[in-house]
């Protein structure tokens, strides 16, 4: 069973899962060309920390992540890491939300939301903010969506980043999960 979805802009690249490390250095450079069409303009600078980024992100994906998609919307290392996971259908007992987050510590209440994918199933998506490592620290953002169906449930994880990323990159994700299809 594999993962398909469809990417609403450019500034979706695709991480790999299964890239030998290898093909990393090339994999980097053609993703590190798709920033530079879309901003012409990036300066040297900018370009090697976005490279940088792009490195690190395949390190960053969850464990058993079938998919993995990295948010570049500007020619800065400004990032966000998206993992989303396929196993067999289960059945989760309990809070949804304790099933996604786990025993994260949050600051407030998550905001969740009723999500329906059509070729997945039905299910949901959160948004929260986790609590800062340190005092002087803002808390980080995050969106998340588990989705349960018939075939399969689907785990989609944004790494933790700053708000203004998460609210940025928010509205083309939920078009990536509302395109996700299962392909035997």
């Amino acid at each position: 069973m594999r993962l398909e979805l469809d990417a609403p802009s450019s500034a979706w690249v695709r991480v790999p899962t299964d890239l030998p490390s290898e093909h990393g250095e090339a994999w980097a450079d053609e993703a590190l060309e798709g920033v530079r069409r879309r901003h012409p303009d990036a300066s040297a600078e900018q370009l090697a920390a976005v490279r940088q980024l792009v490195l690190r992100a395949r390190d960053g994906l969850l464990p058993g992540a079938a998919v993995g998609l990295l948010y570049l919307p500007e020619p800065r290392p400004f990032g966000l890491l998206v993992s989303i996971g396929v196993s067999e259908p289960e059945a989760v007992e309990g809070s949804l939300v304790r099933a996604l987050l786990g025993e994260a510590e949050l600051v407030g209440r998550p905001i969740v939301d009723p999500v329906e994918v059509p070729a997945i199933g039905s299910g949901i998506s959160v948004r929260c903010l986790f609590a800062p490592a340190a005092a002087d620290r803002k808390p980080a953002a995050g969106l998340a969506y588990l989705l349960q169906g018939e075939r399969a449930t689907v785990r989609v994880m944004a790494s933790p980043a700053p708000q203004e990323l998460v609210a940025h990159a928010a509205p083309s994700l939920g078009k990536i999960v509302a395109s996700l299809r299962l392909v035997d």
